[in-house]
Parts: C-alpha cells; structure tokens; sequence
C-alpha cells in the first residue's frame, strides 16, 4: 500500500460496551502487524488504556479521536497526522456505536466515522440470542443509512450450528457480510482495576500473549476482506483541513525553546500523543522520567509536566521516594511552570488516603490531601480559566474530560483556583506558575495550549 494515498482505514464498532470490540480491534492489529504493515491504532473518546495496548501490539503510539473535546476539523487534523505515517489506521470505537454526547451523538463513534470517512465493522456479542442477532444487526444498519456499515462480527459464538445460525440470520437480514465469528474459548482476557483495564506499562504481556491476539485473527476473522474494505477507503476523501491545523503538528525548525520533562512511569501514563507532537512542534525537547525509580528530576529543566495515572496504586513508592518529591518541591517554589493534570494532581497534594485507609504523603506542593472513593467522577466538561495560568489567560474556555475515584477532601488557605466548571463549580488550582486540576485536556482542541505551556517554560 502506498503512504501517499488517502489513508486507508477501518472502524471496529460495538453495539454496547463489553461486546468484545477492544480485543476484536487488538487482534486485527496484532494480525496486520504481524504481516508488515505498518499499522496505526486509534480509539474514539478520551481512554487512555486501550491505546497503550495499541502500542503494544503495532510498535506505535496509539492515538485518540474526540470530535466534541477537540472540535471536527481538530479530529481530522489529528488524524491525519499519524494515519499520514501507517499503511493502514484501525480505529476502535466507543460504547455504541451512535452512544455520545445526548440525543445528537456528539463525540459517538458513528459522528467520528463519518468525520474521516472511514468504513464500519459492528461487533456484535451473540453470546445470548440466535436468529436475534439479525434483528440486531439490521436495527444498527438502518438506524442511521449514511453510516457506511460494510459488515459484522460476531463474538463470543458458542458452536459450529451457534455460527451457522447467527450468520445467516445477520447476511439475510442486512444482505452484509459476517466477516469473523469469534468463538467464546478463543476469547482473550485483560486485567481489570476501578478505572479500566490495567494499563499495558504494568502488565508488560510478553510474546505469547501478542501471538495469541494474532492467532485469533487468523482463526476466527477474514482478514483481507478487511484489508480490502480499508483499502478502497482510500478513495473516501476527508473533507478540508485548514493550514494551521495540519501545520500545528509539524516539526520546529532550530533548537529547541524549552527542557520540558514529563513523568511517565507505571503510576503516571495517562496522556495524549498529540500532547507530546504539539509540546514537540511548538519548540519543546521532552524528557521522560520517572516519580517512582528515579531520584532526581532531569537536570536543566524549564518545565514539569506530570500527566495522569494510578498514583493511589503506586502511593507507597511515590511516598517513600522522597528524594524526588523534594526536587518536585524546589521546582515549584523557584517558579518552574507546571501542568498536572488528575494523577499529577495527586501527586502534589501533601497526601493520599487510600482505599485502605492507609495514608500517604506525597510530594506536598499544594496545601490540599486527596481521599479515594467507592463511585467515579467522571465525563466531559467544558471549564472557564479563572485566572492567568501556563497554559493560557483567564477567561479561556477549554473543553476536557475527567475520570477519577478520588476527591479532595481538605483545602489550605490562599489557593487560587483555577477554572470555572460548567456545572457552575470551581476545579483546579493555581500556585505559582504551577496549573493543577483533574481535567485532562487534549491540546488539539486548542493547539495554542501547547504554544503557551511551551512559551510560559522558555520565558521563565
């Protein structure tokens, strides 16, 4: 496949969560992968996991696709800029596949297929109906006739007469074709904790479970019929991207502007990749580190940008690494900018009590201690900056999500906050010129969020 073509491409849908969409879409890229292609992973919304596992399989980074965080146009830019890279893109979905944003189906899987034009696969778990799941699978087809639905798997089959029954019922009632039935012992399981999946950096899976998710594949689903399906998108055209979207992601010319040194380790691996490329192209020279291996922070910084992750699992290291949180410390104190985001908030609080009800200190930058909780927080929220921050003035709105089991339970005296939260909340804070909030932003909504992090590092 030529690079210089229009991106083929494929979406693997689901018609709920838990249908099997996640392994289904790691098993064609390990499959793919494994036969020389070049292969890029994307997932709709704001999960951080699946694409660590994307990588994981395909050797690189996978990507995020949120049409209501980061705006249409923003969606295409981004994808654009690692599909431009890959022979070919494999995009999972979210929930549902028409499950988004209300009524309208903001940020759903069918508006973000339709935004890059790229054809539709709906994994159907078959586990519990028969002759049903056509019933199933032409609801989804006519629910929405723009939708370029190409055909179907079907998971979890129990049995050759299972197969028999559920394909034929779906190929006559949608006249599509089924193009794998996955059977239920072939089924492959991730470890799971209270955000999600464990996240690919802990489990480290070796060979063998990457040789399973491609057995799988080979076994159970057609194979190039999917490739031709991606191919022929090729001819899908994308719509128009304006310059200086697609120019955001280019690389700076000349030595860098600023040392920005990002955590990255076990507990802090939540971030975007078009994070890193936008900090990259607009003149930032990263370095990664790690809060809970290395003493010290990387010599020569500008700035500290410390992501989210699961502090509260790695909470007694973070803690007794105390080195470290004594350089996180004299950092903040001499005015190096800081953006955390969630994990990272964490981490600068004097502490966390955990699950257990076991306590433990932190860096102690901000005057607040954080609890876990049994219930989430989590969803999209668009936010008003309060005051000047590093990543942009006051009165910016910003759109961002945010999943967290933690709340804050005690707040010192003389903290700024740092947004206005559109259920009329204030969130975040403000010390010094370090930004701290549990909203994590995707800075291709707005790439200048990149350009004044980077700005506020090199001018300190």
């Amino acid at each position: 496949m030529s690079r210089e073509q229009n991106y083929p491409r494929i979406t693997i849908a689901g018609t709920s969560s838990g249908v099997g969409k996640t392994t289904v879409s790691l098993a064609i890229m390990a499959a793919l992968t494994r036969r020389g292609l070049a292969v890029q992973g994307f997932k709709v919304g704001p999960d951080f996991i699946d694409p660590g596992y994307y990588q994981m399989v395909t050797g690189r980074a996978g990507r995020n696709l949120d049409p209501w965080m980061i705006g249409k146009d923003n969606t295409r830019a981004s994808f654009i800029n690692a599909a431009s890279l890959a022979d070919i893109s494999v995009i999972e979905g979210v929930m549902g596949l028409y499950d988004g944003r209300g009524e309208l189906s903001e940020g759903s899987t069918a508006e973000t297929a339709r935004l890059i034009n790229a054809p539709v696969i709906l994994t159907i778990d078959c586990s519990r109906m028969g002759a049903s799941a056509g019933a199933v699978a032409l609801g989804y087809l006519k629910y929405d006739e723009s939708l370029d639905i190409r055909g179907f798997i079907l998971n979890r089959v129990g049995s050759d007469k299972h197969e028999d029954m559920v394909k034929k019922a779906v190929e006559r009632a949608t006249g599509l074709p089924v193009l794998g039935c996955v059977r239920r012992e072939g089924s492959i399981s991730l470890p799971e904790r209270h955000l999600g999946l464990v996240t690919q950096g802990e489990t480290a899976p070796d060979s063998g479970y990457i040789d399973a998710l491609a057995k799988l594949a080979e076994s159970y689903i057609d194979l190039e019929a999917i490739i031709e399906i991606a191919d022929k998108s090729r001819n899908n055209k994308i719509g128009l991207i304006l310059p200086d979207l697609a120019g955001a992601f280019k690389s700076p010319v000349g030595l860098p502007k600023a040392r920005i040194a990002v955590a990255y380790d076990k507990a802090f691996s939540f971030y975007y990749h078009d994070n890193f490329d936008l900090l990259k192209a607009y003149g930032a020279e990263l370095l990664f580190f790690s809060p809970i291996e290395d003493k010290h922070i990387p010599e020569g910084i500008d700035g500290l940008y410390l992501g989210g992750g699961y502090p509260e699992v790695y909470a007694e290291a973070l803690s007794e690494n105390r080195s470290m949180a004594g350089e996180i410390r004299k950092a903040v104190e001499s005015g190096v900018p800081v953006y955390a985001e969630c994990g990272g908030l964490i981490y600068l609080s004097q502490a966390i009590e955990n699950f257990d009800n076991k306590v433990h200190a932190m860096s102690g930058v901000l005057p607040i201690t954080c609890k876990m909780q049994n219930r989430p927080v989590l969803g999209y929220h668009e936010v008003i900056t309060d005051t000047d921050t590093v990543i942009a003035p006051a009165g910016v709105v910003l759109r961002g999500h945010e999943f967290h089991y933690s709340s804050i339970s005690t707040v010192g005296d003389r903290i700024e906050s740092a947004y206005r939260i559109d259920n009329g909340l204030k969130e975040g804070f403000v010390y010094k010129s370090t930004l701290a909030s549990y909203i994590h932003l995707h800075f291709a909504g707005r790439p200048e969020i990149a350009e004044q992090f980077v700005s506020s590092c090199a001018g300190r």
